[in-house]
């Protein structure tokens, strides 16, 4: 716990270090108060500081609820937590979503927010509940969403900085490199801070995360819920636990009508959609899930890119974190990890690292054959491009989707990345929105027999997601079917959809992967009759040559 209350301070210190450094050397070229433009951005943060949870309770659909509503026990438990750490009771929202999450805002710990989803009460036993809870009730000791929102003004501070710079720059006659120079670094800064900024939330989340285990006193309830949470693979089997849940949400729902309660509120997109496979019979976590679920977060090289580019460390290595706690205090573990790597995952991470740099290739190719050729290689610059960006969409959008798969079974591929995909085909039922509350999220969720993953709906134009997420998605919650599409990691299981079946016969079609490969019909379209000529003029050269 001490060593990372330390890194947080220390993460803090080195945020604010480089906004003084920065400015003081952007003033000491400029000769002008720096404070008036960092002035601006400080205010911008101040205003979204001060507007924000009016504006995320209007833009999410929370219903505002009496903890005892929620759940009599997970009531007490909140309330013996707060009274106990000094922490004020927050106000309780529920999102009529089976995606489980959790989540906390406001503007101090006295008017802090606690919404949970529909699938934190169906999916987890009370016992992880009562982890969640106390993991945001960890939040709001901490004042983490304060220190956040004031965290993030270092980046924009640091850009603002950059930008007055570089236009100094160009407007000065004398010492016109040195300001640009002095831009490069300033801009350096605020890129590294971004990346320190992120850093910093992961650490706030390992703290949340201890604060829960030790109220709790059993940081296993806590990560058998981040299973839950973050993988994709949760599901509760037992008709009898169905039923019971059904009741208990139609007690909670009259309970609610009754008081009247009706609000919006925010929901972290980020935040991982979730799972973990529940065997039938017991309700206990399957630890071969678990186990292969656990793999690509441990092995794939992707997995060290995304996490550094993410608020939240990997589950994981919170796991792994809530682990080593376990056994500090004496107890084995549910959840050790202890298989050894059968082989490394560098090279398909390489090759995919090049699919995804290809159009970049094309780009500089062309160039060096325009400069090879004196510029003449420059009309073949089209159909350069055009067909690297070809090649890189055959790999990144396989058309062939006749296999049949499970989401248990997709989450547990190793090999799987943005760029290294599976096509296939799932049949499941939809139970919610990929972001729970969102009034216009276009995602939605998938639930099979073994869990429920993400569906990403995506067009070429974001107004058409928009309003599909507006108008359509709500009506198409309950209904099953069959979807088509690609199961990629980035770092959560997700499935690109392509094309979705209902039982109402009802479909939906994702005309995003059509669309892209129009551009790169054009550039192919320009480039092959240049090329045709090209070729067709150097002939008649040759033939003169030697005719």
């Amino acid at each position: 716990m001490a060593s990372l209350v330390f890194r947080s301070v220390l993460v803090l210190t080195l945020l604010f270090a480089l906004v003084f450094a920065v400015g003081i050397v952007v003033n000491a070229f400029l000769g002008l108060p720096i404070w008036t433009a960092a002035f601006w951005a400080i205010l911008v943060v101040f205003l979204e500081y001060l507007l924000g949870p009016f504006i995320l309770e209007w833009l999410f659909t929370i219903e505002w609820v009496e903890p005892e509503d929620l759940s009599p026990e997970l009531a007490a438990f909140a309330v013996g937590v707060c009274a106990e750490r000094g922490i004020p009771l927050p106000r309780f929202g529920l999102i009529d979503d089976g995606n489980p999450n959790a989540f906390t805002f406001g503007h101090w710990p006295r008017n802090a927010r606690l919404v949970i989803t529909q699938g934190i009460l169906d999916l987890l036993t009370p016992e992880e509940q009562q982890a969640v809870v106390a993991h945001e009730l960890g939040h709001i000791a901490r004042w983490d969403f304060v220190i956040m929102t004031w965290a993030a003004a270092v980046p924009l501070v640091l850009y603002v900085l950059a930008d007055a710079t570089w236009r100094s720059a160009g407007d000065a006659d004398e010492g016109a490199g040195a300001l640009l120079a002095v831009g490069v670094v300033s801009y350096a800064a605020y890129l590294a801070s971004q990346f320190i900024v992120l850093l910093l939330s992961r650490v706030r989340e390992y703290l949340a995360d201890q604060f829960s285990a030790s109220v709790t006193g059993d940081p296993d309830q806590l990560a058998s819920a981040l299973v839950k949470i973050a993988y994709g693979l949760a599901q509760p089997t037992e008709v009898a636990r169905t039923k019971k849940n059904e009741q208990a949400a139609q007690e909670r729902a009259a309970a609610r009508r009754r008081s009247g309660a009706k609000a919006f509120g925010i929901f972290d997109p980020n935040t991982a959609q979730a799972l973990a496979l529940v065997e039938a019979g017991t309700g206990g976590v399957s630890m071969e899930a678990i186990t292969e679920a656990m793999k690509w977060d441990l092995w794939n090289p992707w997995s060290i890119w995304f996490e550094a580019t993410s608020s939240h460390p990997l589950p994981a290595k919170r796991i792994a974190a809530l682990e080593r706690q376990t056994r500090a205090l004496g107890r084995p573990s549910r959840f050790s990890f202890r298989i050894q790597q059968p082989e490394g995952y560098w090279d398909e991470f390489l090759f995919d690292l090049g699919i995804m740099l290809l159009p970049l290739i094309g780009v500089l190719v062309g160039l060096a054959v325009g400069v090879l050729t004196l510029g003449m290689g420059l009309l073949l610059y089209p159909l350069i491009v055009g067909v690297f960006w070809w090649v890189k969409l055959r790999r990144v959008y396989p058309q062939r989707f006749d296999e049949q798969r499970t989401v248990s079974s997709l989450v547990g591929e190793v090999k799987v990345s943005s760029m290294r995909p599976i096509p296939c085909t799932v049949k499941g039922k939809i139970i919610g929105r990929g972001v729970p509350g969102l009034f216009y999220s276009e995602d939605l969720v998938l639930q099979d027999d073994t869990g429920f993953i993400v569906l990403d709906y995506r067009q070429p134009i974001g107004f058409l997601e928009f309003l599909f997420g507006w108008l359509k998605a709500r009506d198409l919650i309950g209904l099953s079917g069959t979807v088509r599409g690609w199961y990629r990691r980035d770092p959560r299981p997700v499935f690109e959809l392509r094309e979705m079946t209902l039982e109402d016969d009802t479909k939906v079609k994702s005309y995003f992967y059509p669309f892209r490969p129009i551009i790169n019909y054009i550039l192919t379209m320009i480039g092959a009759p240049i090329l045709l000529v090209t070729v067709l003029f150097t002939l008649s050269v040759l033939l003169e040559l030697f005719m």
